[in-house]
């Protein structure tokens, strides 16, 4: 008999996945693993045989709506998939312990937007910090919801539980800046290890170890990814980071070269406007040690 499953997790060649509120283990049929296709990522629709012995097998992949990729770490050269069929982003960053990192936040919704996902930035921990709004500024100036959250204060939680709802999102950021104690928080059942930050360094110790995703609510999934201490451009190319900072499009088209990159040329629309404070300087400061990132590796 074959069903249809959603892959929450994969360790060791087993997959576990979910179908119709039932928990199932799962190995891969023969010719899938020896075929050319894609491997099967957490988020993946799959359709399953559930064999006369009880045993389960993965048979085919059905087509995904959105892939979520990432650069190979280290000098390893390709991409990565990490995740399929995701509705949105949600950028986590932590007021303090560990600090509030703009280009790191940066580099998550720019690869969001890379991968044609909506983001949605969470201010995490605002209980230990008073310039919450300051920091949420710069993403609600550029088109981005944003969230103010607080796990021992309760704040912001309501109205994140409400945006998870009947969608698959995937939680990122910074080990530490608190995305299992958020998703604690929402979903008491899913008991995610949380651990604190490391008092000599102040950064983050890695807890969640593999990406896992986990039922929420009635029609929703949440995917938790490893915290990342160096996401790195995740593949992006130098075109793909200009279109990554959406604030920007409206004044690129007033600069007075065509092929302006918004870094050091005469008469940058771009750079005039965060003169004047259209949008935040930290933005374009973040374009552009990305854009200059992707140059670098892009050379042949």
């Amino acid at each position: 008999m074959q069903r249809e499953a959603t892959v929450l997790s994969i360790a060791g060649g087993r997959y576990r996945l979910y179908a119709a509120g039932e928990i199932l283990e799962a190995s891969l049929r023969g010719r899938i693993k020896l075929g050319k296709s894609e491997r099967v990522l957490v988020g993946d629709r799959v359709a399953v045989e559930m064999q006369v012995e009880g045993s389960v097998t993965i048979e085919e992949i059905r087509p995904r709506r959105s892939l979520l990729k990432r650069r190979m770490p280290g000098k390893r050269r390709g991409v990565r998939n990490i995740a399929a069929n995701i509705d949105q982003v949600v950028v986590v960053g932590a007021t303090a312990d560990p600090s509030w990192d703009p280009l790191m936040i940066d580099r998550f919704v720019a690869v969001a937007e890379a991968n044609g996902l909506p983001s949605l930035v969470v201010v995490n921990k605002a209980d230990l910090g008073n310039d919450v709004n300051l920091l949420a500024e710069p993403y609600e100036a550029a088109g981005y919801q944003v969230i103010i959250a607080s796990v021992p204060e309760h704040r912001g939680l309501t109205e994140l539980r409400e945006k998870l709802k009947g969608r698959v999102s995937l939680f990122t950021g910074s080990t530490g800046v608190g995305k299992s104690s958020l998703l604690n928080a929402l979903h008491p059942g899913l008991k995610l290890r949380t651990q604190e930050v490391s008092a000599r360094s102040r950064t983050g110790k890695h807890t969640t170890v593999a990406v896992e995703m986990h039922p929420f609510g009635d029609a929703g999934f949440v995917v938790d990814t490893p915290g990342l201490r160096d996401v790195g451009l995740w593949g992006l190319g130098p075109l793909e980071v200009v279109q990554s900072f959406p604030e920007f499009a409206r004044f690129a088209g007033q600069c007075r070269f065509d092929n302006c990159r918004h870094l050091v040329e005469p008469g940058c629309a771009v750079v005039a406007a965060s003169q004047r404070g259209e949008f935040s300087e930290t933005r374009l400061l973040s374009y552009r040690r990305l854009l200059e990132e992707a140059m670098l590796a892009a050379r042949p």
